[in-house]
């Protein structure tokens, strides 16, 4: 009797917590825009982005459009580096397909399905598993070197400590993962996990390959804010952009609000608030959320068909074996 009580009991606390996961991004959607309008004129930010210059936003567009192409090539490697051949086609349609999901779960948990998209049979799928959570963390390193190199100039504030801060977390990460094959608990999983992160040692020229990809991925998302603040006739000087947006993307990461909306814009405007135009840059973070979250997303929605119609084939041609 107590067994099958605690059996029901659990199953309304587990519902509960499945809802709660659900609704906390959207809650905390709302809390951090109500915050913003308490520091920011939001109507003139709208006005700002509804009166922006078309021919800024057309080259952000543009901009935006080379994202999934550089982000596939780095998924391509590190998919190389635990010997699973890929076409680069597929990295990119799986890079496009999680966009879409990025669009509306939070802490960006799209990224991982790419491993399911991209895996050929169960053996395969926590080998990349294991390596998209490797580029994952690689992306944290070198958002937090990016901000680093960019306060070289001094007069950076906190930003070299949070960007130290992520470089250092990221690092133990991949440690972690090298040695989690040591763990009593499922060994075998764990060694597949952590297949990449051993593997990026005895594999430098790759290695380097991933972590200049990743900076250069991060140098567009630098430049295509750049060009949306140009549109709302915002004027901030390109090296604070360098500083502030990796920490605001960082910010995005937690799992809090829908696709890192209102903490990104809400980091953006803390760590330009010397410059003098929160409804600029509040205007400017709309109009990149807007490129690189729904823009793209209407594109991915193509490339999740087109994977999920393939993974149901494979399905279906392994049912019938």
């Amino acid at each position: 009797m107590r067994a099958a009580a605690a059996v029901t009991g659990g199953a309304p606390r587990g519902q509960a917590w499945a809802w709660a996961r659900r609704i906390l991004p959207f809650v905390g959607l709302t809390l951090t825009f109500v915050l913003l309008a308490r520091f920011v004129d939001m109507k003139a930010a709208l006005n700002a982005l509804v009166s922006a210059d078309l021919a800024w936003l057309f080259a952000a567009a543009v901009a935006t459009l080379l994202a999934p192409v550089i982000v596939g090539w780095k998924l391509w490697i590190v998919v190389r580096i635990v010997d699973v051949a890929v076409p680069f086609s597929r990295c990119w349609s799986a890079v496009l397909a999680a966009v879409t999901l990025n669009a509306v779960l939070p802490g960006r948990g799209g990224d991982f399905v790419r491993a399911g998209l991209l895996a050929d049979g169960p053996g395969s799928t926590s080998l990349l598993l294991g390596a998209v959570l490797l580029e994952r963390l690689v992306d944290v390193f070198t958002l937090g070197l990016l901000a680093l190199l960019a306060s070289a100039s001094g007069d950076a504030g906190v930003v070299p400590w949070l960007g130290a801060a992520a470089c250092g977390a990221a690092v133990l990460a991949v440690v972690a993962m090298a040695l989690g094959h040591r763990v009593p608990f499922k060994p075998e999983l764990a060694e597949r996990l952590g297949r990449a992160a051993r593997r990026l040692s005895a594999r430098p020229g790759l290695g380097a390959l991933l972590v200049l990809t990743s900076l250069l991925s991060w140098l567009n998302n630098v430049g295509v804010l750049a060009l949306c603040l140009e549109a709302v006739g915002g004027r901030v000087p390109l090296l604070a952009l360098a500083r502030a947006v990796p920490i605001a993307i960082l910010a995005g990461i937690a799992p809090v609000t829908v696709g890192g909306i209102g903490t990104r814009d809400a980091a953006l405007v803390a760590l330009l608030a010397r410059y003098g135009q929160p409804e600029a840059v509040v205007a400017a973070g709309l109009a990149y959320t807007a490129l690189t979250s729904w823009f793209l997303a209407a594109f991915g929605l193509l490339a999740l068909r087109r994977e999920v119609l393939a993974r149901a084939r494979v399905a279906r041609t392994q049912g019938a074996a």
